[in-house]
């Protein structure tokens, strides 16, 4: 019975059954492998390369799970296949593009990327966070100004997405915008900036209009561009833009800027340019100026005179102040008031420079009417 079957041990098949042959044995196997593979790498070296590249992934170490380690794993990487290192990082990119950028940000800025860091400054200029990181305050303000100077040699439109991010971000608090103006004004990027600029005139934070107003008398030396700011629509852009022209210097141009936005129908605008006339040393315009707008029949144009005499800080203005602590209208009154008290600390602070007594100027509580609070700020 067992013969019919086939299962005498006694006889055997003159041949081996495929499927029940025995797999060669381990030490066969390997050597073969082995073999075929020093083949492949002297015929194709490339293809040898890519075809074990499998196989060298399965035995390496595991990727971390924490994207920021993950990242310096594949940039370890890099050298030894790019395509590869490359996909991983953008997909960690877009898992966590946080993570990844203040993981890359202090490699690229210490340039130790190697064949890495053309990849990872298109990484840098692509992600939106960057900007936030680079506007960070607690940074290195030089730092943050040469990343953008590098990113913006990747990408010459860099430095324009970056102010454009001061504007659009909601990230952004008002401390990092401010960072992100000083770095812009240390990159002296020019024109192609003004139109975020003139967005940026509109902000409600006053250190925000300011800075950017600076940053226009600072980038604009074409007379044409400055006059087209000085007559932009809305009057809070000019202000601002005049004000910031008051650090302009000596300068022809912004002295011409200021005479024209005397003519200029909003008070703050001509207020503005009083103070920068001033402080150019025009003191025979600014006291003509100054006299004429104290007596215009339109509040706010008083208020403005007040206000400007307490700029200059010169006592030759307490006279007519003191008519103007009994304007009709309150915010006359105000300012009035105010600027007296600026010239008073000012005229304390020359006596006290002179080294004479440092209080108040002798006769200037009683130029005040009697009825005069003191108390205003």
């Amino acid at each position: 019975m067992l013969i019919k079957l086939g299962l005498n041990d006694e006889e055997a098949p003159a041949e081996a059954c495929v499927e029940t042959e025995s797999p060669p044995s381990a030490e066969e196997g390997v050597s073969a492998t082995e073999e075929a593979i020093r083949q492949l790498e002297l015929l194709e070296p490339a293809l040898a390369e890519a075809t074990l590249a499998p196989e060298a992934a399965a035995v390496e170490d595991t990727v971390p799970e924490d994207p920021a380690e993950a990242v310096v794993y594949w940039l370890a990487r890099y050298s030894r296949n790019p395509s590869v290192a490359v996909r991983h990082i953008r997909e960690l990119a877009i898992k966590a593009p946080e993570r990844v950028v203040e993981t890359v940000l202090p490699l690229y800025q210490a340039g130790s990327l190697g064949e890495a860091t053309r990849f990872l400054a298109s990484l840098l200029i692509s992600d939106s966070s960057t900007a936030a990181k680079l506007c960070d305050p607690a940074a290195s303000l030089d730092g943050s100004v040469g990343v953008v100077k590098a990113l913006t040699q990747h990408e010459p439109t860099f430095d324009a997405r970056f102010a454009k991010s001061l504007v659009n971000d909601s990230r952004m608090t008002e401390a990092a915008r401010q960072r992100g103006l000083e770095v812009l004004e240390r990159l002296g990027s020019g024109g192609r900036l003004i139109p975020i600029l003139i967005q940026l005139l509109r902000d409600p934070d006053g250190r925000i209009r300011s800075k950017a107003a600076l940053m226009f008398g600072q980038i604009m030396s074409a007379q044409g561009i400055m006059e087209r700011l000085a007559h932009d629509d809305d009057a809070r852009v000019r202000a601002n833009f005049v004000e910031g022209l008051w650090s302009c210097g000596a300068s022809d141009h912004c002295r011409r800027l200021f005479r024209l936005a005397l003519k200029d129908p909003n008070h703050r605008v001509a207020g503005n340019a009083l103070v920068g006339l001033h402080r150019l040393g025009e003191d025979l315009d600014v006291i003509r100026h100054l006299g004429k707008m104290a007596r215009r029949p339109e509040p706010l144009f008083r208020a403005s005179a007040a206000w400007v005499m307490g700029q200059t800080g010169e006592d030759r203005y307490i006279g007519v102040l003191r008519q103007m602590v009994r304007d009709k209208d309150s915010l006359v009154r105000l300012n009035a008031l105010r600027s007296l008290r600026r010239i008073n600390l000012a005229s304390a602070a020359k006596a006290a420079r002179a080294g004479l007594n440092g209080g108040a100027p002798e006769g200037f509580q009683e130029q005040l009417p009697p009825d005069t609070p003191l108390g205003l700020g």
